[in-house]
């Protein structure tokens, strides 16, 4: 993908693409190769059976990089920050992208909605009630969300799929819950070490923005959509995922669509969202949107509780796996999203890696009731 040279008013143009993105200026022209392998399916470790109440089933929100930029600058009291990152040891290069356009307005000639895919675990069935979102509009200085209207909706397949529609609500309903929606206590901030050390600031106060939308989903990939109407008319931005240390989120695949815009260089329609890197010589990595399921889980009643835990991390020769049922897969992954390793087998309990260099890995674990995610490193 070849990006171009315009940016102008927030508004990054390409030769082929259209993305409406938050970033530091900057020219970018180059090539990518998207990486699409690994779900992000960051379940805290741990899968259910048999319902249990209303909560979040499925995370894929990683956000904050904690309370200290890489700058060394504490987060306000209470706050941590959501810096842009670069890869551990990369001193050179680094993310731009502070978000991505996922608003629309009331005249109907801005509208542009986010999205990215999720995965029911096999054997599962999740009990929908709803999904969370996170945005900023920079500059907000109001006590309660930037937003009043919410909308999303569920495909089974990839919504850039010709003919594709909603299996659950669609982008013209306000879903919002206002009273569960509020503050995520997390600034959004460039990176305040690499390239070039910037002081942090809260301009970019993300908030939680939540949805009521109810559904069964069995085992299998989906894509959730949304947009969002803010309150004074103007512009939302969605964060990209990220991990301390990490440029490229394994498994990133998200997408923005552009539905309407009064800019006429644009091309409406989905595109991959991408980070284009600072400095413009950085490769570009494609951007995951950060989400959560709300809902129930369901399974089979005599599907066991599973846990898994890697140790040790840091890891200088063989990593061990301490899990409740049969790991079936691994596979690892560096941080530029290139399989390093893969194994398969009837229940894996170690992993020799003193083959690999030192860095930070994501391993891609498959057990007989789902895949988790988890990052070790290498010592």
């Amino acid at each position: 993908m070849r990006l171009g040279q315009n940016f102008r008013h927030g508004v990054l143009c390409t030769d082929f693409v259209y993305i409406s993105v938050n970033f530091n200026t900057k020219t970018m022209n180059k090539k990518t190769t998207l990486f699409k392998s690994l779900a992000l399916a960051l379940l805290t470790g741990v899968f259910t059976a048999g319902p249990l109440s209303a909560q979040v089933v499925g995370s894929y929100a990683p956000l904050s990089t904690g309370a200290t930029s890489n700058s060394g600058v504490a987060a306000p009291s209470g706050y941590t920050w959501s810096e842009v990152q670069n890869d551990t040891g990369n001193t050179t290069e680094s993310n731009t992208s502070g978000g991505f356009s996922g608003h629309y307005n009331t005249a109907g000639t801005i509208s542009f909605a986010v999205g990215d895919d999720f995965t029911v675990p096999e054997g599962l069935t999740w009990g929908i009630t709803g999904f969370e979102f996170f945005g900023y509009q920079t500059g907000y200085t109001g006590t309660t969300i930037p937003i009043d209207a919410l909308r999303i909706a569920v495909y089974n397949v990839d919504p850039a799929t010709p003919g594709a529609t909603p299996i659950l609500g669609n982008l013209t309903a306000n879903v919002l819950n206002g009273a569960q929606s509020g503050d995520a206590q997390m600034y959004r901030i460039f990176n305040s070490a690499v390239p070039t050390p910037s002081a942090p600031g809260t301009t970019r106060k993300i908030w939680r923005f939540v949805g009521n939308l109810s559904g069964s989903l069995t085992a299998g990939t989906y894509w959730v959509v949304a947009q969002v109407h803010a309150l004074n008319d103007s512009s939302i931005f969605f964060p990209g995922a990220t991990i301390p240390g990490v440029r490229l989120v394994p498994g990133a695949n998200g997408k923005q669509n552009i539905i309407a815009t009064t800019d006429a260089t644009a091309t409406l329609g989905w595109t991959n969202l991408i980070d284009g890197g600072n400095p413009a010589a950085a490769p570009d990595v494609a951007v995951a949107v950060p989400f959560n399921v709300r809902g129930t889980v369901l399974a089979n009643q005599d599907q066991e509780v599973v846990s898994l835990s890697l140790f040790p991390n840091p890891v200088s020769s063989s990593l061990n796996i301490n899990s409740s049922v049969p790991v079936t897969g691994i596979e690892l992954f560096d941080l530029t999203g290139r399989k390093v390793k893969s194994i398969k087998g009837d229940d894996i309990r170690t992993v020799v890696l003193s083959e690999l260099p030192s860095g930070t890995y994501m391993v891609n674990l498959k057990t007989v009731s789902g895949r988790l995610v988890k990052k070790i490193v290498k010592q």
